[in-house]
């Protein structure tokens, strides 16, 4: 019988004798004999219309919420629930491309948000280097692009600035094993794995800020170095610790997940198999209120018995969570890793509590222990900035300040204390002294040494000055651009100070604890440069709550209320808190001056705060004060006061 073959083309005789290129799957799929319909799993797949990706900053974000504008800056959708692993998905895309991406939610203890752009449909993930992306890209900050259009997002400008930030953080990809061309937007990304991708965000800390240009800084968690970049520009690096590589931070989501499985209730907490002594290092120590814990069995004692009575004593924690840590920076030089971590709770119903800072963790026989204060000495360092407005007069009058703040453990044999920051050259630049304040009882923390125990700021002569009083520990820094060159040293010198400790008034003769006299402090937040002081993200109180509080009148011993409400032109702020004050002389803690009171979620945008006056009547025409308190998502404590003072020239602020 004779068979009857298809008649072949060139091209189909020739892809017989070579392969199945894309030639010959065509000919298949036509004259060389197959069907004029390609089977279905052939078919192009249709273009993507949606959007997916994933939230982190190496731990996932927490309570976080998502926003998409299109190029015009249309809102494609808004508040998109953020889930528990820091994934979303299926978001469809409408209006014309790119797409600018806002996520915020809890990154640790701060309330912040982070960016990302979309080109098209697809993957877009959103992390610090994201947003550093988005910046470099544009040349403006982040949060100033999500209102109108970002002609400047392009593909080229974008691809500009992921190249810029992988040649400045190549050490850091090869020591999380990342390509140095890896796409920080489209890349395979599992928050809170610690490989890969999230190990990345894990050894670095990221932020953003203004100076004469938009900039972002990137110090290292897992190494050494600063980075400080603007568009185009690069300066610094950051080299990845030997021993970054094979640290296997993997570990860090087993510590904490068994150290919340044991919160689940009194006796979780003290069970012998596994209850929270078991999480703990042996060194393990921790300072609360009264002596140190010593040991696990100590520390576990102090630990579930804060739990059972809550911040305020009587409002148990039993069921919170702790949340998966953001990671400090970490010491090689022992025997094991020892590696800072946030320690932030959420509560059965959601809320998030930062309850300690200074935490830290170490490794032993190679697994994850909680070891407590991270350092032998409790130091914290931080940023503050404070803006009041005057809201009596026909025209707003705004006062700004800022300052660091320092508190160093006051402990018998301490006689001073050092801090010095590092300057863009690497050498060290004394910026404060610290010393016990005479005749104080019970003082906690060193004071800040001035000049003549009068003027404002800190003195620089050890010998020569006086310290104001207990509790003083701000340095205050220089209205006007005058202070700016101690925070242009932060930003390009690392944010970290050295604090020295000295047994001598005269600061000369170390004083150790725990076999060490320096210490290096990482500072949370950076004051910013004054010019970017009145763009911070304040709260803007509404114009009836303005009215509310420029009338409010409250007897002696009387009660009452304040209803407030809000909102923010810059993003949000992560609020915490809002006090009520009469004399903002006695508005200190326990003052007679502070009349109310009320703790608050970052979510919040109005509150009724419960007023009780424990001093004389307050008329409507008396001074008084609304104070809004909380953090910037770079972790910059800020306080955001509404005073009306009538009797006060209306040119002037109030104080």
């Amino acid at each position: 019988m004779r068979h009857h073959r298809p008649v072949l083309t060139p091209a189909c005789a020739a892809a017989r004798f070579s392969g199945l290129t894309a030639v010959s799957l065509a000919c298949l799929l036509a004259a060389c004999g197959g069907s004029d319909t390609p089977p279905a799993s052939l078919l192009p797949a249709p273009a993507a219309t949606t959007l997916s990706g994933t939230v982190a900053v190496g731990a996932p974000i927490t309570n976080g919420k998502l926003r998409v504008l299109d190029a015009t800056g249309t809102v494609v959708v808004a508040d998109v629930a953020i889930d528990a692993d820091g994934r979303y998905a299926d978001i469809t895309l409408t209006g014309p491309a790119p797409y600018r991406i806002e996520a915020c939610g809890y990154a640790g203890p701060n309330y912040q948000c982070i960016y990302s752009v979309a080109i098209s449909a697809g993957t877009a993930n959103v992390t610090p280097l994201t947003t550093a992306t988005v910046l470099l890209a544009a040349g403006q900050s982040p949060d100033a692009l999500m209102n109108g259009a970002a002609p400047a997002l392009t593909t080229t400008s974008i691809a500009s600035a992921q190249t810029q930030l992988r040649e400045g953080l190549a050490s850091v990809l090869t020591s999380a094993g990342v390509s140095g061309s890896f796409d920080f937007v489209s890349g395979s990304l599992s928050a809170g794995s610690r490989t890969g991708y999230d190990a990345v965000l894990d050894a670095v800390g990221v932020t953003t800020g203004q100076d004469a240009q938009p900039f972002v800084q990137i110090t290292p968690r897992l190494g050494s170095g600063n980075l400080y970049l603007e568009q185009g520009s690069t300066s610094g690096t950051v080299t990845a610790a030997a021993g970054a590589a094979t640290l296997q931070l993997s570990g860090l989501e087993t510590l904490f997940r068994d150290m919340s499985n044991a919160m689940a209730g009194a006796s979780a907490c003290t069970s012998s198999s596994s209850g929270l002594a078991g999480s703990l290092a042996a060194a393990s120590q921790l300072t609360m209120d009264g002596p140190a814990a010593q040991g696990p069995a100590q520390v576990a004692d102090a630990l579930c018995g804060f739990f059972a009575g809550g911040e305020d004593g009587s409002t148990p924690m039993w069921g919170s969570r702790l949340l998966s840590p953001t990671l400090g920076r970490c010491d090689f030089s022992g025997v094991a890793p020892v590696c800072g971590v946030s320690f932030v709770l959420q509560s059965p119903a959601g809320e998030v509590m930062p309850v300690g800072s200074g935490m830290g963790v170490t490794q032993e026989a190679g697994v994850w222990k909680f070891l407590g204060d991270l350092m032998p000495i409790s130091i914290r360092a931080s940023a503050k900035a404070q803006r009041t407005r005057r809201i009596d007069t026909p025209a707003p009058v705004f006062d700004y300040d800022r300052a660091l703040a320092f508190e160093v453990a006051a402990m018998p044999g301490l006689a001073c204390a050092k801090v010095a920051q590092r300057n863009a050259r690497g050498n060290a630049v004394t910026i404060g002294f610290y010393k016990p304040h005479p005749g104080a009882t019970d003082q906690q923390s060193l004071a800040l040494w001035t000049a003549d125990g009068v003027s404002w700021g800190a003195g620089m002569d050890p010998l020569v000055g006086a310290t104001r009083s207990a509790d003083d520990t701000w340095i205050a820094l220089p209205q006007g651009t005058d202070g700016d060159a101690v925070v242009r040293n932060f930003y390009r010198g690392g944010r970290s100070v050295t604090v020295s400790l000295y047994s001598d008034a005269g600061c000369s003769t170390a004083f150790s604890v725990g076999d060490k006299s320096d210490f290096e402090v990482d500072v949370e937040g950076v004051p910013p440069i004054w010019a970017a002081m009145t763009n911070l993200p304040w709260p803007e109180l509404d114009s009836s709550s303005q009215a509310a509080l420029r009338s409010l009148a409250i007897n002696g011993g009387g009660s009452g209320s304040l209803l407030a409400s809000w909102s923010f032109t810059r993003g949000p702020m992560g609020l915490n808190g809002a006090t009520v004050c009469g004399s903002r002389a006695d508005c200190g803690q326990g003052g007679s001056g502070r009349i109310g009171e009320k703790s608050l979620s970052p979510s919040s945008r109005n509150a009724a705060v419960t007023l009780q006056n424990r001093g004389s009547s307050i008329g409507a025409d008396d001074p008084k004060t609304l104070a809004l308190y909380g953090r910037s998502g770079e972790g910059v404590d800020l306080q955001s006061n509404y005073s009306s003072c009538p009797a006060v020239a209306a040119t002037e602020s109030c104080h």
